[in-house]
């Protein structure tokens, strides 16, 4: 009987020790394939990092080839494909993805939203607009899917639901859209201008100014349409709201609010009040416009003097530039300084040309004019007037 029992025993032991040798042996694989794994990840990620894409694909390509049921390398290598502009590629893989069998919701949903982001790259904004709308209606990624459906809207210039969009992400994400909600509703106004309806356009300035009550662009389309209308006083009044607001994009309408001070004979009141503001705005503009009048109450030779004194305190190319085209008026063609008054404006001017006037505070994008959106990045109130000895 003991031996009955030690029998057993031994055979329980057995078969113990080869459960655990094979749960050691299955544990052992599993951590080679993990290292395999992670070290084709790091790799991938490494050349991602050096913004070598054509070797990260490669990598992820083997990574999808030795483990066909990961989900998460094959996602990565659809992005690779969008980023590299191959968008055939990346919707074609995403779609095999959501179109496995078995796959679980939370990879599926994933993967719409990848898919939804290759439609956008390919301009396909109605299909990309569908599978956005989907992810948040499930309320599956809503932040992020309303984000992009956001961008969706806008691209489509549909500024009512990029509002609407706007503001539920606003919600769900906690991040501000006020100055986007309120750039949507002055393209609203712009296009409502154009069909010359004042009175709905209006409103949405109002409703552009409840959202960002320090909105520039709101103010500014509210003085141009006064100016347009021949109303000086309440021209002048949006302008200056405008500067209160912020002065950054006072070289974009300064000659603007020059022209109505001359329409209501009020020069000298604008005079005075442009000596002040050039001692708080590091730009050259006033004293470019100030430069103008001068000329034309007192003389060139006036404009000159007061514009080789700011220079002294203003370094500028555009002073500088204005300074030649006086001296040039000032002196005599036939005269020696003359010519060399000409040749230093026509290679102060090519100087000119070549400079970019505004510049994306996000992404470094130069342009030779204000853009209240971006072309490059899309940000909204971004470019802005480059200050510095060549520029503003």
């Amino acid at each position: 009987m003991i031996e009955f029992f030690a029998l057993i025993l031994v055979a329980l032991v057995g078969i113990m020790v080869g459960i655990n040798f094979n749960k050691y042996r299955i544990q052992r694989e599993n951590i080679k394939r993990l290292d395999r794994l992670n070290h084709s990840y790091f790799k991938g990620l490494n050349y991602l990092l050096d913004d070598d894409s054509d070797k990260a694909i490669d990598v992820f390509i083997e990574l999808a080839k030795s483990s066909s049921e990961t989900f998460e390398p094959q996602l990565a290598l659809g992005n690779l494909y969008r980023r590299k502009g191959e968008v055939d590629k990346a919707i074609k893989l995403h779609q095999s993805l959501i179109s496995k069998p078995n796959l679980p919701e939370k990879y599926r949903t994933k993967a719409l939203l990848a898919m939804g982001k290759d439609y956008m790259s390919a301009g396909l904004l109605d299909r990309a607009e569908v599978l956005f709308t989907e992810l948040v209606e499930i309320e599956a990624y809503t932040p992020e899917a309303l984000f992009s459906l956001c961008e969706v809207y806008q691209q489509e210039q549909d500024w009512i639901e990029a509002i609407n969009t706007a503001a539920r992400y606003e919600k769900v994400s906690g991040r501000k859209m006020r100055n986007e909600i309120a750039h949507f509703n002055c393209e609203l106004a712009e296009k409502s201008l154009q069909s010359k309806n004042t009175k709905k356009a209006q409103s949405y300035l109002n409703a552009a100014l409840s959202v960002n009550p320090k909105c520039v662009r709101a103010k500014l389309i509210e003085a141009r349409e006064f100016k347009q209308a021949k109303k000086w006083k309440k021209a002048i009044a949006a302008y200056h709201q405008a500067l209160e607001f912020d002065d950054i994009y006072a070289s974009e309408y300064l000659q603007d609010l020059s022209n109505c001070y001359q329409n209501i004979n009020k020069c000298d009141d604008f005079k005075k009040f442009l000596l002040e503001f050039i001692n708080t705005y590091q730009g050259i503009s006033p004293v470019l416009v100030l430069a103008q009048m001068i000329k034309k109450t007192d003389g060139i030779q006036a404009a000159e003097k007061f514009v080789e004194e700011q220079l002294i305190n203003k370094p500028s190319v555009r002073g500088l530039d204005l300074l030649l085209k006086l001296s040039l008026e000032n002196s005599k063609k036939e005269d020696k300084e003359s010519t060399k008054f000409e040749v230093l404006e026509q290679l102060v001017n090519k100087l000119l040309e070549k400079k970019p006037n505004h510049r994306c505070r996000k992404c470094g994008f130069g342009a030779k004019k204000m853009h209240w959106q971006c072309p490059s990045c899309k940000s909204w109130g971004s470019v802005k007037p480059i200050y510095g000895l060549e520029t503003e």
